[in-house]
């Protein structure tokens, strides 16, 4: 069982749309399950039309009211032993704590459900606040082994690099992750969000048997394709925060052998040219644009995980802003 957890109004629906426009007809069912305090904001005529099953869970939360985790656990199993899905997600409410629902799959009622997994929706416009003053933001951060970065598209520059910050503190070894909007994204956020997490699973069944708490945010599996040179080609119609760009780059290491490109910067009025090799990245003035600003990188290098680089990169972009031309 996936959970999908975030702050109120951090965007966990949006994804879960994207996520279901995205699925074919006739392929992987998703047995999805929403609770919320009031009203579930959720289009059902889409779940249906992809053949996924839904559940609303209204008037609490599951991670605190004894009747509605009765239900949670009952649904899940009825579903289960009904449609057979090829994936459960359960989308908490904003203010959940989800180590609490960890704790429940440990019962020995739900010995055959497995997490697949935490992923935590934060908002890059309004997350380092919340993060700051809630301790239901905070917790959701933390027992994160994966975040979704939402709304980089309204989050000025210095607000998503305040939350990047507060993030490194509260989840530091959670994936960041945001994907291209679009039909080729939706289907990329799909395939992340759907992807088996075995490790995660193993360290639930050991907490099934007694063995402590389960530590799912460590727990991250990738295939890598060793002795293979890898070239990614990234586009993006829109800026970069510089300082996250190249945090992306040196997180690669030496695995990264060339990187070159034209980048819009935010806040710059003209296009960057961006020049890496080893651990030197360089970025100068190159101009002025020729066509509507744009970014368009590639990156060469050893076994990289091409599908993790592009969602670090996606999570980089922030909103236009207004800039002096040069």
């Amino acid at each position: 069982m996936l959970v999908l957890t975030g702050f109120l109004g951090a965007g966990k629906t949006t994804a879960l749309n994207r996520v279901l426009g995205a699925l074919r007809p006739g392929g992987r069912r998703v047995a999805l399950l929403v609770n919320d305090l009031g009203r579930v904001n959720v289009d059902a005529s889409l779940l249906a039309s992809r053949g996924s099953d839904l559940i609303e869970l209204s008037g609490g939360c599951v991670c605190c009211k004894v009747d509605l985790q009765v239900d949670l656990w009952r649904g899940i199993h009825d579903l289960i032993a009904r449609t057979r899905p090829d994936h459960v997600v359960l989308e908490t409410t904003g203010i959940a704590e989800p180590a609490a629902l960890l704790e429940g799959l440990g019962t020995p009622g739900n010995a055959g459900l497995t997490p697949a997994g935490v992923v935590t929706v934060v908002d890059a416009e309004v997350g380092a606040g919340l993060l700051e003053t809630r301790a239901e933001a905070r917790a959701q951060a933390e027992v994160a082994d994966r975040v979704l970065l939402s709304k980089l598209d309204l989050a000025a520059p210095e607000a998503a690099l305040a939350t990047r910050r507060a993030l490194a503190a509260a989840a530091p070894e959670a994936e960041l992750a945001a994907f291209a909007p679009g039909a080729a994204g939706d289907v990329a956020l799909a395939a992340w969000l759907l992807a088996e997490r075995p490790l995660v699973s193993a360290a639930a069944a050991a907490f099934a048997r007694g063995e402590g708490a389960p530590p799912v945010r460590p727990a991250r599996a990738h295939a890598h394709r060793h002795g293979q040179l890898g070239v990614l080609t990234w586009r993006a119609a829109a800026p970069v925060l510089e300082p996250a760009l190249r945090e992306v780059l040196d997180a690669q290491g030496p695995r990264l052998l060339r990187a070159k490109g034209q980048v819009w910067l935010a806040g710059a009025a003209g296009p960057h040219l961006l020049q890496r090799a080893g651990a030197r990245t360089e970025l100068t003035a190159s101009g002025a644009w020729a066509g509507p600003p744009r970014t368009e990188l590639v990156l060469i290098g050893d076994d990289l995980d091409e599908a993790a680089l592009e969602r670090a990169l996606w999570a980089c972009t922030t909103r236009a802003s207004p800039v002096t031309p040069a």
